[in-house]
This record gives C-alpha cells, structure tokens and sequence, in this order.
C-alpha cells in the first residue's frame, strides 16, 4: 500500500455497505501457493490478479452536494483512500469531489507487477483493473434496471476526479512521499445501492483452479479428443502463445484477440483490451453464481500467426464434491 498516512490521511469509519463493498472485493481466505505447495506471504483476494501482484487499489470520492441518508450510510464530502493491508478507510483531506456523485475510483500501483512482468505489465494493469471493475458490478448490480456509470482511463477526468498530477510527474508523488498511482476506471455509485449477501459470498469462495488441475485434466483426456471447447487448436494456440502448457486441461476456453497491425490506433487497442478483461471477468463472475464452471484467467501473450490474443478464460467443470454438494 502506498503510505497514504504520511501524506496526512487519517483514518475514518466506514459506512456499514461500503464496508460490504470493501470486504466483498479485497477480504481474502487464505494464502496463495507456489507450484510445490509451499504457502506464500500474499493473501488470497476474491478478485483475481496476474501472479497475485494485486496492483488495484481502491479510492473513494465524494462529491460536495452527494446524497447522504442516515445510519451511518454515507460518508463526508472528501477523497478517500482504502489501505487493503490494514483494512482501514483514510481520509485523504476534506476537498469534495466534482458533482454530486459519489465514485469508487480503481487505481493501479505499478511497481510489484512491473518488477515481475517489466513491458509486459502494463496490459496486466488493465486485466487486474477490468476483474475489479467487474466485481464492484457484479456485487451491487443485482435486480437494477439500468447498469452503473462507468468511466475508462487512464486519462485526465479521473485524475482531476483523485486530484493527483500524472504518474509521470514523480516529484509530486515523491514529494509527498508516495508511489506513482494511474487511476484507470471509476464507478458512479447510485443514490441507493446495496452489496448482494448471496454473490458476495459466492464471490468469497471463488478460487481459480490451480495448474496442476489443469495438467491432471489434460493427462487424463483420450488421445486426439477436442479437448476444450472450440476445439484441441484453439487450446493448443493459447498454451503456445501464452508459453503456459496447463492451458490444454481447459474444459471451455474463450479467448480475445486483436490483429496484429502496425498502423492501429492506441484507442482501438485499448477498446480491445478493456472490452475482453470485463466480458471475460463477467463469465468467471457469473461462474460463481451457477456452480457448473470453475474459471482461472490467463495473461501473458505474444503475438503470433497475424493476431495477439489479448486475454483467455481457461475453465473446468465443478469438482466432484460440489457437484454433490449442489
């Protein structure tokens, strides 16, 4: 977490549905594993993040003129900052946000996925966003008539929306003794809203099956069976661009790619990018609820054969015991 404290941000209570918003993403069950078994010092999150750098973190704008009901349902005029580590809301100071809104805006802090994944990060940077992003819809969205407002970076309204200067401008970040954040999405949230108790808690449960699920399943397959949906060349075509091998045990496999091609704009690509990540993260969501999948994202591909295939969703069927379980 960025040392929002020593910048001045002091701790403040949490309305008890934000509290379920926060918990619904960020509050983990156990720890992540190497492929030995070995348990690492990295907490599972709901939410799911490449290699578990967990580089989103969670800010809180409030706008001047927000509505503000009862009970302790709302919070102040301000920008809030949530510290994941310490599981405590931080006020950053007292300046109301634009509007009358309020707006969980996500960030990325770049440094523990760029020290893994160097270029390659920053594509993960929108994955993990788009997965958060999902979250917080999938969370509060149920039974409304209409989706929430979301708006995309990253890009100037949403720093103007934090008051933060460009990542690239180190000596305010530095200054105030911070890490370069890069907000990429906010969520307006609507006047009433609630966290739904039954996908919060299957979101709570969920878990990407771990590879070696993948490569029992791929061992135990016939010889030239289609394998996942789509067919054994699809599967083969992502393990190979991907360089992960497990991809083969997939079940379904669903996978977004883009042409390779020099003259397209930035924009088309990142249309591409935030488009796959949120489609693909709706799918695992929905997974949770349904019982009939268990999804596990993939990232990390090379362009090949004319197209880069920007995200995959590698899935199997539920285990044995929540089959029976259901």
């Amino acid at each position: 977490m960025n040392p929002w404290r020593a910048a001045g941000a002091v701790p403040a209570a949490v309305p008890e549905r934000l509290r379920d918003l926060l918990d619904g993403l960020w509050s983990g069950q156990g720890y992540h594993r190497l492929d030995d078994g070995t348990a690492t010092a990295v907490l599972r999150r709901p939410v799911p993040s490449a290699g578990g750098a967990y580089p989103v973190q969670t800010h809180v704008v409030v706008g001047a003129s927000a509505a503000r009901g009862g009970g302790g349902r709302s919070l102040e005029p301000g920008r809030y900052v949530y510290d994941h580590d310490r599981d405590t809301l931080l006020r950053r100071d007292g300046a109301a946000g634009p509007g009358a809104a309020t707006h969980v805006v996500l960030t990325v802090q770049p440094g523990r996925s760029y020290g893994r994944y160097r270029h390659r990060a920053w594509p993960l940077w929108i994955a993990d966003t788009a997965y958060a992003l999902a979250a917080v819809e999938f969370l509060i969205r149920a039974g409304r008539p209409r989706p929430l407002t979301v708006r995309l970076g990253p890009g100037a309204p949403l720093r103007r929306l934090l008051g933060v200067p460009r990542a690239g401008e180190h000596a305010w970040w530095t200054r105030s003794g911070l890490a370069p954040e890069i907000p990429l999405a906010s969520v307006e949230l609507p006047e009433t809203w609630a966290v739904d108790a039954g996908r919060r808690d299957a979101l709570a449960a969920r878990r990407s099956p771990a590879l070696s699920e993948f490569a029992a399943a791929a061992r135990a397959r016939p010889p030239h069976a289609a394998g996942a949906t789509g067919g054994p060349l699809g599967a083969r075509s992502v393990a190979e661009a991907s360089g992960q091998a497990w991809v083969l045990g997939a079940h379904r496999l669903e996978a977004w790619s883009v042409p390779v091609d020099a003259d397209a704009p930035a924009a088309a690509v990142a249309d591409v990018l935030w488009r796959a990540h949120r489609e693909a993260a709706h799918l695992c969501y929905s997974g949770v609820l349904t019982g009939d999948r268990r999804s596990r994202p993939v990232s990390g591909f090379r362009a090949a054969n004319g197209r880069w295939i920007v995200h995959a969703l590698a899935m199997l069927p539920p285990r044995p015991d929540e089959e029976a379980a259901a």
